[in-house]
């Protein structure tokens, strides 16, 4: 009789994981699906881009491709971004950094997430950091011209001009029209010792 008692917690975990293990399938599904949908999104606004050449529809264009790189696509690690973000413009961006650090942590396949830290921590002058997080943005996201152009600021800070020259011209092939890149570009080329395109 005490075995038997002792088997009932066992019973009714096993009961109670059931409907888990038989959701685990279409939960993966779904997960695989929105990532399809997102990465088709993605290609098709870098056609977009690459494709235009009006600075009005431009622009719509890097808008929507931001819209889809600050969604996570899970709405409580949306909300800690939300949060960091506030505390950034606040002009607390060290105070975002838990949050940040929350962020990748809970999404670390997120290159937004990885980005948004790089920038704080950018922000609090902690480069070797900051291009850690870029080199993981870039690998999840090797498109994020955001990513590229931050690196190139460090780069300068840190007096490494061909570096940041290089950095410039990738994002500037990802998105042509780079806000500050084309006069970027010129003024590295000619510390650098090249001769502006």
């Amino acid at each position: 009789m005490r075995t038997r008692n002792l088997l009932w917690p066992v019973a009714f975990l096993l009961l109670a994981l059931a409907p888990i293990e038989a959701l685990a399938p279409r939960l993966l599904w779904a997960a695989a699906a929105e990532l399809k949908e997102r990465t088709e999104r993605l290609e098709a606004l870098f056609a977009r881009l690459s494709s235009t050449n009006d600075a009005v529809e431009a622009d719509t264009i890097v808008e929507e491709i931001w819209r889809v790189w600050l969604d996570s696509g899970r709405p409580e690690v949306d909300a800690i971004m939300q949060d960091a973000l506030a505390l950034v413009e606040a002009g607390r961006p060290q105070a975002a950094m838990p949050l940040l650090d929350s962020i990748v942590t809970r999404a670390p396949e997120w290159a937004e997430g990885w980005n948004k830290r790089a920038t704080v921590l950018y922000l609090i002058d902690e480069y070797e950091r900051s291009l850690a997080d870029i080199d993981k943005v870039l690998a999840l996201e090797p498109r994020h011209f955001g990513a590229l152009a931050g690196r190139g600021l460090i780069h300068i800070a840190q007096e490494n001009y061909r570096a940041a020259l290089e950095d410039y011209r990738r994002a500037r092939a990802v998105n042509p029209f780079l806000q500050g890149a084309a006069q970027m570009i010129p003024t590295l080329e000619r510390r650098v010792g090249e001769r502006p395109l």
